[in-house]
């Protein structure tokens, strides 16, 4: 720092003057919005390993944002987008609620609904609870400003549903619902005779559920047959009840480009090799199969089998994604066969070697020849397979181009790393980089 800047610092602090107070508002605007979508995202990686119940104990950065200072606060409150996102769970400050439905100053919304299975006041089923009912009125009101609304119940909540089908929401574009385990064949879910959705709005769908309580097939297809703008649809547990079903209809999905399928513990045989079957996607270029929570391989054998034999299922993919404790070579021959036009594959850390081993089998060298780009989600592998799959892949004129690990990053600096980039460098032009 040089003579002048440590004049201008020593006078600011001189008038209790912070550099940080002299952001300008666009920048500092800029700022809260990347920090509230940080936290968001935090939240959401925490609930995909946490209770429900550890949510709501998490500080919302919107609130904090405030109370740094008179300044940060008037900007803050001079954001309306900043508080959008409306939380709702039982046992709810019901004030800060209403005091984020004023700060939205009418934008659109994006609700979460949390049903946590408590000490209910109410005897009998907790959807009559007086708080349940409290809060789902206040959904149920402002579900017509509402672009993402995701509701997750761990008890039945029939009545909301019913109710949330005799209104309309025309602006929603995202809609997840995870349904528990007691509500029968999910008869109350998104009746499509008169359809609360916007059917040229909504781009993003979720649904999350067991068989037992699952979509019937056929209200399935004709609720995917009514949403013509969707992009994004992804399907976790086993939330279409395919078991009891014999007269599976096939649907179109037009626009669909990201399928993400996450198959819970126990899963019947028949769900996924049908979901395969009944689902068309004829411009699908992401696939996602997370087989972590999966049982064994043993449940996801039919599927192996129908992608072995079958004509391809969705030849326009171009990135597949495998999230797997453990793939077999039989399982890796039948996506080589499924989706040999990928140009990217992404994997899990537990089956980096198995995927380098197989690529690196004389039988099968030939796999997946227009791929270009490996994502990893460790550094903890095999390098010495990496470098001699790049070495045939080079040789055989596939040549991968682009390697890619989480966490590469932080140990770009390290010798062992360095004598990767050096025998790289000495065979082929390959990019290593990290996500």
């Amino acid at each position: 720092m040089d003579a002048q800047a440590l004049r201008s610092n020593q006078a600011l602090v001189t008038y209790g003057v912070s550099y940080i107070s002299l952001i300008p508002n666009e920048l500092l605007e800029m700022i809260f919005v990347e920090t509230v979508k940080a936290t968001t995202r935090a939240d959401e990686d925490h609930s995909s390993s946490c209770a429900l119940t550890s949510l709501r104990l998490r500080p919302r950065p919107e609130l904090l944002l405030t109370s740094v200072s008179q300044h940060w606060r008037a900007v803050a409150l001079g954001m309306p987008l900043l508080w959008t996102e409306i939380r709702l769970f039982l046992r709810q400050n019901v004030d800060l609620v209403n005091l984020y439905l004023t700060r939205s100053q009418g934008q659109l919304l994006d609700i979460q609904f949390t049903g946590i299975h408590c000490d209910f006041h109410s005897q009998g089923s907790p959807e009559f609870d007086l708080d349940y009912l409290r809060i789902s009125r206040i959904m149920l009101s402002h579900i017509h400003v509402c672009r993402r609304l995701e509701i997750h119940g761990a008890f039945p909540f029939p009545t909301l549903l019913d109710e949330i089908n005799r209104i309309k929401a025309p602006m929603l574009e995202e809609l997840m619902v995870h349904y528990p385990l007691n509500i029968p064949n999910s008869r109350h879910l998104l009746f499509t005779e008169d359809l609360l959705l916007s059917a040229d709005r909504l781009t993003v769908l979720t649904l999350n559920g067991l068989w037992v309580s699952g979509l019937s097939p056929e209200t399935f297809s004709n609720l995917l047959s009514h949403l013509t703008s969707l992009t994004h649809l992804t399907l976790i547990g086993e939330p279409v009840d395919y078991v009891r079903s014999r007269d599976i209809p096939v649907v179109e999905i037009p626009l669909l480009q990201t399928m993400i399928l996450k198959p819970g513990p126990n899963i019947s045989r028949t769900y996924l090799p049908t979901v395969f079957r009944t689902i068309r996607a004829p411009v699908l270029r992401e696939l996602v199969l997370d087989f972590h929570t999966a049982t064994p391989s043993r449940d996801l054998q039919s599927l192996v089998d129908k992608l072995k034999r079958g004509a391809p299922p969705f030849p326009s993919v171009r990135l597949l994604t495998l999230r797997s404790r453990s793939m077999a070579y039989d399982g890796w021959n039948a996506l080589a066969h499924a989706f040999s036009g990928i140009t990217t594959l992404s994997v899990s850390k537990s089956i980096v070697n198995q995927l380098m081993g197989f690529l690196s089998c004389s039988g099968r060298r030939d796999a997946f020849p227009n791929l270009r780009t490996l994502l990893f989600d460790d550094v903890q592998f095999e390098w010495s397979l990496l470098l001699q799959l790049l070495q045939i892949r080079e040789a055989a004129g596939m040549p991968v181009r682009e390697v890619k690990m989480r966490g590469f990053k932080k140990h770009a600096q390290s010798e062992l790393v360095g004598k990767l980039m050096a025998s790289l460098a000495t065979y082929a032009p390959v990019v290593i980089g990290w996500t």
